[in-house]
């Protein structure tokens, strides 16, 4: 049995993270993908954990402003939702190119001034930075944290990702971070993983090894503990070690 797999990258991901966005089509590729292959379900939702511990660590690190690239659509808890938590004077931007998930994330943030979103292709940062409220976030001189979650595994290298990352640390002020989460090249998918699904599944993506995604950190300080599979990266007190590693690489750095 097979099924055609013909949905939008943000939609089949809220899905797989328990979102409720989506079409039939959307629901349907979620549903065949959950059951042929379900540690890359299981990766997106680790990448969803690590975006939270992150976004929670920096903020408890005094942190206040945010810029998530790539967002999504809006899950609780949102990065807003935490960082202004902590920080009731900060501010986050999110981007997408997904007209859909600007639609949704307009309306959840409508009564919050301290969130906005803006329409932004990953491959055109000097439009993400040319943004206005992009540019409000940046120009006030704090440090800021960028977020790049599950979002260059999307970009193949003739797009240059890391002229990417270089021209984003560039703008950011100095004690700025970078958040990047990113499907592995390096870490093997288990057995039963169909690899026809997986294969289709991924064919948009770019797999890049833990020492690739280091590569993207240049001319920043990569905090510990480096790019490691993401449950690793400062795991919730409590957590329950898995007996096999998620194929998804997590990691910070600190611009300087």
């Amino acid at each position: 049995m097979t099924i055609e797999i013909n949905a939008a990258q943000a939609r089949v991901y809220d899905n797989f993270i328990g979102g409720d966005s989506g079409f039939e089509t959307d629901r349907a590729a979620g549903f065949w993908i959950r059951l042929q292959a379900p540690d890359l379900i299981a990766a997106m939702q680790e990448n969803r954990a690590f975006l939270s511990r992150a976004v929670r660590w920096l903020s408890a690190r005094g942190i206040d402003r945010f810029i998530d690239i790539g967002s999504g659509f809006p899950l609780s808890p949102n990065t807003h939702e935490t960082v202004l938590a902590a920080h009731p004077e900060g501010s986050v931007v999110y981007c997408d190119l997904d007209p859909t998930v600007g639609e949704r994330t307009r309306a959840l943030i409508a009564e919050e001034p301290r969130a906005a979103f803006v329409p932004a292709d990953i491959r055109e940062p000097e439009a993400i930075l040319a943004q206005p409220a992009v540019r409000a976030l940046i120009e006030a001189g704090r440090p800021v944290a960028c977020i790049l979650a599950a979002v260059l595994h999307f970009v193949p290298e003739e797009a240059d990702p890391a002229r990417i990352t270089a021209v984003l640390r560039d703008a950011l002020p100095a004690g700025s971070h970078l958040v990047i989460s990113h499907v592995a090249s390096d870490l093997p998918w288990r057995p039963e993983n169909s690899p026809e699904v997986l294969a289709r599944a991924t064919e948009d993506m770019h797999l890049r090894s833990a020492a690739q995604i280091a590569g993207l950190f240049e001319g920043f300080e990569l905090l510990d503990p480096g790019v490691v599979p993401a449950a690793e990266w400062h795991p919730d007190a409590g957590a329950v070690a898995t007996d096999f590693v998620l194929p998804i690489h997590g990691a910070v750095g600190r611009k300087a």
